[in-house]
């Protein structure tokens, strides 16, 4: 059985019918029916059942089409493997991150990734840490980085650089009430909290239940400063993405009864990290990471 026998039976599963599946696959409906049958008396199975309303998959046909997401998965692999095997001059990285590491990391490694490369291009995809996960697994994502804890993702298959390490503050306006006023686990329920919703490392922490009662769920930080500095909300996050806005005294920390910690992991499969281009943007992330953990000290 080959990828071309996978796609036959998959199209043939989706449309329910021989002569729907020939347009598909653009080949005439004689060819696909000996080569169905072909198929059938490889394998000792029969993969669908004929009624007069079209065909449906038998379990041997639904266990194929199961197992073929991973061996296409693993076809891309292979194939993003040799794309990579080029040098800084040339070539693509398809690249995911989560919406802090893209405020905090990525401008600076993409303004350093353009000053040492040639002609390479990066697609970027900016989503939460379960969807990068999933893409990085489908070989959609060539390295991802995001709330992930290192040490918990590596595998024999996958190297984990732990990037960026902070912690969870809370922040209002210059002039808010509680500037002035003695803060306890009860204080934060008497006006809205508004905060990105948890994610990787922080999901599943010693989070207090008032601090879950979000009023405004958002991953745009700038969206999230400029409600906060307008407003009598409370902003949940990384002191990190809150560090100028302190500095200026636009924004002010409160004091949180609980500690909570934010990081942040780079995750890239250790066939592409020996390729030229990966590595050299693994090491670019790893450069900037220092610098910003540096800062926060």
């Amino acid at each position: 059985m080959d990828i071309r026998d996978i796609e036959l039976i998959e199209a043939v599963h989706r449309t329910g019918s021989l002569s729907k599946a020939c347009g598909e696959l653009s080949i005439s409906q004689p060819t696909l029916s000996k080569r169905l049958a072909r198929l059938e008396r490889t394998l000792g199975a029969e993969l669908f059942f004929r009624y007069s309303t079209g065909l449906v998959a038998t379990p041997v046909a639904d266990y194929v089409l199961e197992q073929s997401h991973q061996a296409r998965s693993q076809l891309r692999d292979i194939k993003r493997h040799v794309e990579l095997m080029t040098s800084l001059d040339s070539g693509e990285l398809r690249l995911g991150v989560g919406p802090i590491v893209e405020q905090l990391m990525l401008p600076q490694v993409l303004s350093r990734f353009l000053e040492t490369t040639g002609d390479v291009s990066v697609s970027i995809v900016a989503e939460d840490d379960q969807t990068l996960l999933r893409l990085f697994a489908d070989a959609e994502l060539d390295i991802i980085v995001g709330p992930f804890s290192a040490s918990e993702q590596s595998t024999d298959h996958i190297r984990g650089f732990e990037m960026v390490s902070d912690k969870i503050v809370a922040v209002v306006r210059a002039s808010h009430p509680l500037c002035e006023a003695d803060i306890t686990e009860a204080t934060f329920t008497l006006y809205p909290l508004i905060s990105p919703k948890a994610q990787g490392t922080v999901r599943g922490q010693n989070i207090p239940a008032g601090f879950n009662n979000l009023k405004i769920v958002s991953d745009n930080y700038d969206s999230l400063r400029s409600l906060t500095m307008s407003s009598d909300a409370i902003c949940m996050g990384p002191r990190a993405v809150f560090a100028a806005q302190l500095q200026s005294g636009d924004l002010i920390e409160l004091p949180l009864p609980v500690s909570v910690e934010w990081k942040s992991a780079l995750l890239v499969k250790r066939e592409t990290y020996t390729t030229p281009l990966a590595r050299h943007l693994v090491g670019l992330f790893e450069i900037v990471a220092r610098e910003v953990n540096e800062s926060l000290r």
